[in-house]
């Protein structure tokens, strides 16, 4: 089970319907309502646990979901996706911020309804993850400090 904690933004509040509407019209997706069910409500939180084993043999945790509020700016969805859009191949959508800068995205390559979830690294690229939201999220554990990797 996983506890969403407050994160990257001040004073958490649900997202606005109009908020997530106008972050999916700019990113030109439609974000999974199962993601949405989690995000709209606990939107820029942390989970807990928050680690991930990368199918690379190395391990990093989530830092924050992005949000639809307009500060802080860095972490917005839509501003997320501005810096990478020269880097990143189109039908790759950052949704969350591990604690390296770099981010968990939605693939919408191969499936334009049902995104799978992926890893995007500067300095490896795309890495495959989940089929789905759920499946990341099943992904997450307690961090462990002996284990090798960026977290």
């Amino acid at each position: 089970m996983v506890k969403w904690v407050d994160g990257a933004i001040d004073d958490p509040r649900p997202a606005s319907d109009v908020a997530v509407r106008q972050a999916q019209d700019e990113l030109g997706v439609d974000l999974p309502p199962e993601f949405l069910a989690v995000a709209q409500v606990h939107q820029g939180a942390v989970p807990v646990p928050a680690g991930i084993d990368l199918p690379n043999g190395f391990a990093t945790a989530v830092g924050h979901l992005l949000h639809f509020e307009d500060a802080p700016f860095v972490s917005n969805i839509g501003a997320a996706m501005f810096p990478l859009q020269d880097v990143l191949e189109e039908g790759i959508v950052p949704f969350a911020a591990d604690v390296g800068g770099d981010f968990f995205c939605f693939d919408y390559r191969a499936d334009g309804d049902h995104p799978s979830v992926v890893f995007w690294s500067v300095d490896w690229g795309v890495v495959p993850l989940a089929p789905d939201f759920a499946g990341f999220l099943a992904m997450l554990r307690l961090q462990d400090a002996k284990r090798r990797g960026r977290c």
